[in-house]
């Protein structure tokens, strides 16, 4: 008989690895220390290999506090073992349905060296990208490290040739035989790394912001060059700005802080680092071996099931009619939200034994439920796609969008909206495998196929930041913003943890449908159902004072509707 004492401190151990935090109470709350669904997944895994105990990352997130989930891996641990007898069944909100989840099938594994290596899905499509415009930089992910202390120059550049060396992807460049993409890895070699002293003009920190400018709008030739370029900017003797640009084929938002981080251990340690268990070549193919025949026909029909044929997008009103063609120009409006409605929403969460990512998540729905007169809202989401312990250093673009559908018929409260998120959200997560081209592919028909299918409203809760750590210099910052200019969706959310109890909202839009008054009134709109909903959980969403409002500025059908021309309420002070 399996110790339940013995199990907490499995579980302990695997809260500090996956939390980054030392000390772990048995009433500390998984929810409250930064554990989400992607994290309760990877939990999952860590459980089912160490302790060989089958438990669902819903599971994890229901217990909520470290001594509860004890009791329930324990209990797991004594129930006996049944042989499988095929896919698992997940609950998707509207039913159960049979799902393959992200973590089944054979492990990813060395590639072969003399094999000419496939793109992932993911690569597929930027590279496409790339095909149709030459001259895009909308792919581009643009960073910049601010550096203080006395910089050894040479052992940055030794650090980053080696981060290069380490990681196949970023010396890759794609060609096509017969129109088909492959990778062709070049061996390692010297990086560039040019270098500009701004120090000794009148504006260094206006200079190096345009050289950061004039680096992310760089078009790179993925045939030719690798999808990575650094530039070392010295503002003073003690402060200096590495800018490294990338290209998306490459990597994703954790490639990035993983790339960083490695690069200041690096700095401190050229040989402090184990080779990579695994190469994203490794990551392509096995994807490809997996998303084939019954896995690939279980994947689909369960989101079949979920969003139907052809699913409608949601018909947001617009400031001005919707172009014929996407130009992807957009802009960024910005709002902190106060210190005690950020308490209030953690302390909300957790009473529901949901994610402060949930609650903010389903405050979206019911504002776009409001503003558009429908109780059947999709918003996609980026699933990370590390499901598996081996893949979370791994540098790459592991990242898929997934679309997650929540209805809000039968004049739901908050509580059961988050409810209802919560349960969307972790089926989707649980079939996060199949890539969102192979969605579109099998569930959107050509004839009514257009540019922003499924979804055009983006939603992303973002953790707090941890910089990156260079040995004899100072506290780092590292910028992750993109560029301010582009819009890949109509509204793309961002929910930033800045640390403490600061939180900061960030809305992209589309510039081509909305203007800046809009983006501006739907922060503050949001926020007010936000503080709204948790104060009154159970008051139907669309009684809510701040949701009523906006569904009165909902257009005529066929009607654009302008709030500058509307009178202002105190929504917009």
């Amino acid at each position: 008989m399996t110790s339940s004492r013995f199990v907490a401190e499995e579980l302990t151990r695997f809260w500090s690895e996956l939390l980054g935090v030392r000390e772990v109470e048995p009433g500390a709350e998984f929810a409250a220390l930064g554990g989400r669904t992607q994290t309760a997944a990877r939990l999952a895994e860590l459980i089912d290999e160490e302790l060989g105990a089958h438990v669902s990352p819903a599971e994890l997130l229901g217990a909520g506090t470290l001594e509860e989930m004890a009791s329930v891996v324990h209990a797991a641990m004594k129930a006996p073992v049944s042989a499988p007898t095929g896919p698992t069944t997940a609950g998707a909100g509207t039913g159960t349905v049979t799902s393959a989840s992200s973590a089944d099938g054979p492990r990813p594994l060395p590639d072969d060296p003399d094999a000419r290596p496939a793109l992932s899905f993911a690569q597929q499509r930027l590279w496409f990208m790339q095909q149709i415009d030459p001259e895009t930089t909308l792919c581009n992910v643009p960073t910049v490290l601010r550096l203080r202390g006395t910089l050894d120059r040479a052992a940055l550049g030794r650090a980053l040739e080696t981060v290069v060396a380490r990681h196949k992807v970023l010396r890759t460049t794609y060609r096509a035989s017969s129109g088909v993409p492959h990778q062709v890895i070049a061996p390692p070699a010297p990086v560039p790394l040019p270098y500009t002293d701004v120090s000794d003009t009148g504006t260094p920190e206006a200079e190096a912001q345009r050289i950061a400018a004039e680096e992310a709008r760089q078009v790179f030739d993925l045939t030719s060059a690798p999808p990575l370029a650094a530039h070392l900017v010295r503002v003073a003797p003690d402060d200096h700005r590495l800018v490294v640009t990338f290209h998306h084929i490459a990597v994703d938002g954790t490639s990035v802080e993983i790339f960083f981080r490695e690069l200041g251990l690096l700095y401190g340690s050229p040989d402090g680092l184990p080779a990579p268990a695994l190469q994203y070549t490794d990551l392509a193919q096995w994807q490809r071996d997996r998303l084939t025949g019954g896995t690939l026909d279980v994947l689909v029909g369960h989101w079949r099931s979920i969003l139907g044929d052809d699913p409608q997008v949601l018909d947001l009103p617009t400031d001005r009619p919707r172009p014929v063609a996407k130009s992807f120009r957009g802009a960024v409006a910005d709002r902190v939200l106060p210190a005690e409605l950020v308490r209030a929403v953690r302390a909300f969460a957790r009473s529901e034994r949901a994610t402060v990512n949930m609650t903010h998540m389903a405050a979206l729905y019911a504002m776009l439920a409001g503003w558009s007169g429908a109780d059947d809202v999709t918003v996609g989401i980026p699933a990370a796609g590390r499901t598996r312990t081996e893949l979370q250093e791994l540098i790459g673009c592991l990242i898929n969008m997934v679309p997650v559908r929540a209805r809000l018929h039968g004049a739901p409260g908050f509580r059961a909206l988050v409810g209802r998120t919560r349960a969307a959200v972790l089926d989707a997560a649980d079939h996060q495998a199949l890539p969102f081209d192979k969605l579109v592919e099998a569930l959107v028909s050509r004839r009514g196929r257009d540019f922003m299918p499924v979804f055009r409203v983006m939603f992303s809760y973002l953790g707090e930041r941890r910089p990156p750590v260079f040995a004899d210099l100072g506290p780092c910052a590292l910028d992750l913003a993109g560029p301010q200019d582009t819009a890949k969706y109509d509204l793309s959310l961002y929910v930033q943890e800045r640390g403490g109890d600061a939180v900061e909202l960030s809305l992209e839009y589309d510039t081509d449908l909305y203007g800046p008054d809009t983006a501006s009134m739907l922060l503050a709109v949001y926020e007010r159902t936000l503080a709204e909903a948790v104060s009154s959980p159970d008051t139907p969403v669309a009684d809510l004072p701040a949701v009523r409002s906006i569904a009165a500025r909902t257009p005529e059908s066929g009607r654009t509707v302008v709030p500058g021309n509307e009178r202002k309420t105190d929504l917009d002070r």
